[in-house]
């Protein structure tokens, strides 16, 4: 290897004065004195808020502005940061709030951590490196396709509801949704039933199965159920995927709506 090349990527360990400098510069972000960084102090708690607006929008609006300032301060005060990015701050606040609550220090309602986490979620999907494969119009799954899963797919066990008007507080107990990407890059919410919810954890355990063959599977708990048309319906929602075989010429199907409807 050229030694110029060498020097360029072999890994480097900053000058000790240079590490001193930067844990005395950070502990005053931390905890400004007399004026002292205040500049750095005000632009990170600054980057950090807008973080969070942007991040969790509806979680954020529950906050009276004395709660955001304390969320804000704390989270700087108590957490590093080895790669400061978007959703880097992001996760580690969740984190940060976590592990308050569990502690008892953060006195939030369960609801409230929930939609917290749900939005993070969300996020997370958002920028998941998972190729998601275009749904075309007039594929459809038949006997012998391999059933796959979107591969952004997460699944949610949430104490709320989610609709096109927002989230909804009910008292009917927890709601079951797959959270997923769309290919024109939509995060999508979709309500789930609990049948759902069995069936796509029993296709994550046998990826790439048949739909014959699962439905062998499927027939031991319901003889009844319509395996074939249930898959169609969440191939064309864009929650399972066909192999790049089975997705033959055809015409690409119009763009997903974020939250879609129940399975009729």
């Amino acid at each position: 290897m050229d030694r110029r090349l060498s020097l360029i990527t072999a890994p480097k360990t900053a000058p000790q004065r240079m590490q001193q400098q930067t844990a005395w510069l950070a502990s005053r972000v931390r905890l400004p004195q007399d004026g002292i960084a205040s500049h750095y102090a005000r632009s990170v708690r600054a980057n950090v808020e807008s973080v969070l607006e942007s991040a969790f929008p509806l979680t954020h609006a529950h906050w009276a502005p004395v709660d955001r300032w304390q969320l804000v301060e704390g989270f700087v005060i108590a957490h590093g940061a080895e790669a400061p990015e978007f959703h880097h701050i992001a996760t580690e606040f969740v984190r940060y709030v976590q592990h308050r609550h569990g502690e008892g220090s953060l006195n939030w309602p369960r609801q409230r951590l929930a939609l917290l986490e749900y939005e993070w979620a969300c996020l997370c999907v958002e920028i998941d490196e998972g190729v998601v494969p275009q749904v075309i119009s007039g594929v459809e799954v038949t006997a012998e396709s391999p059933l796959g899963l979107n591969p952004t797919l997460q699944l949610l066990e949430l104490p709320f509801a989610i609709r096109r008007s927002g989230v909804v507080p009910t008292r009917q107990g927890n709601h079951f949704y797959g959270l997923f990407r769309s290919p024109d890059h939509q995060v999508v919410t979709q309500r789930l039933r609990e049948w759902d919810v069995a069936l796509i954890q029993s296709l994550q355990q046998q990826p790439g199965i048949t739909q014959a063959a699962f439905l062998q599977h499927v027939q031991q708990v319901r003889r009844d159920f319509d395996l074939i048309e249930w898959a169609r319906h969440f191939h064309r929602l864009g929650l399972l995927t066909l192999p790049v075989g089975e997705r033959q010429l055809g015409t690409l199907l119009p763009s997903f709506s974020k939250h879609q409807g129940e399975f009729p």
